[in-house]
């Protein structure tokens, strides 16, 4: 049933689709996201703030934080999705079916331009200065790991940047690779040797233990990478739900004129 009050606009020449309450709901939704976000941060409960060692439970931590970007998400969506329904102006004397499906698809347009935008801000980001002028967290491990495998207890003569360089860059495929060429383990070797002091038989071992450490990083993080990807499109699914149907519910109440007055009267 209507609401006599709630004015229904009969012209059928303008589109069905109101871009002022969409823009809106995506504010809404934004700033309930940034602040859920900052309170997160504080509380380390961002992926970004995990960090890695024995101590920590690595497989719980990463699931507890998208359970949190879930929660975020979901609540951002459903405010910005309710604001879109609810203040979306009727056009026309649609059936109620018809009226739900237009409410909805404003609420899942917020879902869209939230993601959209926010793509396109983490790609920026990923291509600005901000994120590029540092080392990625791979680099920084193979660094040490040559720093490390390089390593000597007595006076060895100083070496230039460019031959730890190379040896980083040799040192990564062989990470990667399921075999060591013979020309890259003999110049690993060599190097070893040369630089640590210690002879080819322990060089070798050194090497062998090195590329074993690296490999295992490289399959934990390949893990934890699908883990995260699947969680992250599980979150955008139920996300993009939540957003139709506080859409849905939001034009309902715009309909049946409910009151949420009390709400902000303080007393």
């Amino acid at each position: 049933m209507i609401d006599s009050d709630v004015r229904i606009d009969l012209e059928t020449d303008g589109s069905y689709f109101d871009w002022a309450a969409v823009i809106a709901g995506s504010f809404i939704a934004a700033a309930i996201s940034t602040v859920f976000l900052t309170f997160g941060s504080a509380l380390g409960l961002t992926l970004t703030s995990f960090k890695t060692g024995e101590e920590y439970p690595v497989t719980g931590l990463v699931i507890a934080g998208a359970i949190w970007l879930l929660w975020v998400q979901v609540s951002s969506f459903i405010g910005g999705g309710y604001i879109a329904g609810r203040m979306r102006r009727r056009i026309g004397d649609a059936k109620p079916h018809e009226v739900e499906i237009r409410d909805g698809a404003h609420g899942l347009t917020v879902w869209a331009v939230g993601i959209v935008f926010g793509s396109l801000l983490a790609g920026w980001l990923a291509l600005s200065g901000v994120s590029g002028s540092a080392p990625t967290a791979s680099m920084l491990s193979t660094d040490y790991y040559v720093d490390k495998m390089l390593r000597s207890d007595v006076a060895a003569p100083s070496n230039s940047i460019s031959d730890n360089s190379q040896v980083s860059r040799a040192l990564t495929q062989a990470a990667l690779a399921k075999t060591v060429s013979d020309a890259d383990k003999t110049y690993l070797v060599q190097q070893i040797a040369t630089r640590s002091g210690l002879s080819a038989a322990d060089s070798e071992k050194r090497l062998s233990e090195t590329i074993t450490t690296l490999r295992a990083q490289a399959e934990s993080t390949r893990k934890y990478g699908i883990i995260i990807a699947f969680l992250t499109a599980a979150s955008l699914l139920i996300s993009a739900t939540a957003a139709w149907w506080a859409a849905i519910s939001g034009g309902k109440h715009r309909d049946d004129a409910v009151d949420h007055s009390h709400l902000t009267r303080w007393s």
